[in-house]
């Protein structure tokens, strides 16, 4: 076998623990703790993301990049500094919606489907087109919007009419109203540049599934709107018809981020990709593993809903692959009958397990999670 027992290799790649740690933080933490106890361990670290907020510092972190700041319209058209990673020698843009048009730039009140736009997101692939991208990687989630992408299709020169020809706003409450769509003059660019989607949302852009029977309500919608939204939802997905893979309001992930998932296809010709595989393939995550003699991960909060093909069900089932241990770490473990059949819950650690209240897990993570790597360490390794 060649191994030497005074080192192990272990792999940290754990997802952020919401509102208290990024990945990044999280596994420095238990690198500490782990380095205290093992001081000869070599540690590879590499964060994960699932396709929504802190993707892009991942891709960051393993692919390089810079940051391009872009003066851009918020979810309300309000002037706002936004950011997407550009990778200049391979030509390829990252852009993340909800950093234009998320739901966290507006305050509670000011949240209103019917109001809200994707126009800042058109406004980063725009600037992306031109600093001459030949691939954008669009990533969607933690929207403020119910636009179905026109938006961001308005940002890139499509208009919107409705039965008198009169140009609409591309805003949620236009949906319905929309009776054609005339091509945006720069089609031949934007039909020059590969687009990909990354979402882990599957629902259709319509109907009981749809985006805003399922998501409008937390983007500020009461019942009618609900209702007025849908229908607009399913106006769209008369006008934008099919592609030869199918209907494409009925595609999976038509739905995500307000619909932005439909417009995307109709619009840009995108392809949709689900976030945590994409991810796992695009950082050569099972060769990282396969290097490794542990590997450590986990989330903020472990629960049922982490099985159902999540980021972390995935890392599991890809180091049970290579027969490698998989220790899982968390803020807070819920559900435990609900692990896989393969995983014992003495294998999951959690920081509410050593802090006095959750209020104190979340402010204190960081020490609680030196705190497990040292008893990781002394445990296996």
């Amino acid at each position: 076998m060649g191994h030497h027992f005074d080192y192990m290799n272990i792999l940290i790649c754990p997802d952020k623990f919401k509102d208290s740690l990024t990945a990044q933080q999280v596994c420095e933490a238990l690198e500490i703790g782990i380095k205290k106890r093992r001081p000869k361990s070599v540690i590879q670290l590499m964060p994960l993301a699932d396709g929504g907020e802190g993707t892009l510092e991942v891709i960051k972190t393993i692919h390089g990049g810079e940051w391009i700041q872009k003066k851009v319209n918020d979810p309300l058209f309000r002037p706002i500094e936004a950011n997407y990673l550009w990778l200049a020698d391979q030509k390829i843009a990252y852009i993340e919606m909800s950093r234009a048009s998320g739901i966290e730039l507006l305050k509670i009140k000011e949240r209103n489907p019917y109001l809200t736009s994707t126009f800042g997101t058109g406004e980063l692939i725009l600037d992306a087109i031109e600093k001459g991208a030949i691939e954008i990687i669009l990533t969607i989630g933690g929207s403020a919007t119910n636009d179905a992408g026109i938006g961001m299709a308005a940002a890139l020169g499509f208009k919107f009419l409705n039965n008198d020809k009169e140009e609409l706003k591309a805003i949620g409450e236009s949906l319905p109203l929309i009776h054609s769509i005339v091509p945006s003059p720069f089609i031949q660019k934007i039909q020059g540049v590969k687009f990909k989607v990354i979402t882990d949302v599957q629902n259709p852009l319509a109907g009981k599934e749809g985006a805003a029977h399922v998501f409008a309500k937390q983007k500020g919608a009461n019942s009618e709107m609900i209702k007025y939204l849908d229908k607009g939802l399913i106006n769209i997905q008369k006008l934008i018809g099919k592609t030869e893979k199918g209907i494409i309001g009925e595609m999976k992930g038509a739905g995500a981020a307000g619909g932005l998932g439909a417009g995307a296809i109709y619009f840009l010709q995108a392809e949709i990709a689900m976030g945590a595989e994409w991810l796992l393939t695009k950082i050569h995550f099972d060769r990282a593993v396969k290097k490794a003699d542990y590997v450590i991960t986990g989330e903020g909060k472990i629960d049922g809903q982490t099985w159902g093909g999540k980021l972390i069900s995935q890392v599991i089932a890809r180091c049970d692959k290579q027969f490698k241990q998989a220790i899982l770490v968390c803020g807070v473990f819920e559900d435990p009958e609900k692990l896989p059949i393969f995983f014992d819950s003495k294998e999951v650690y959690s920081v509410l397990s050593k802090a006095k209240n959750p209020k104190d897990s979340m402010a204190n993570a960081a020490i609680y999670l030196e705190q497990l790597g040292e008893e990781i360490a002394l445990k296996y390794l």
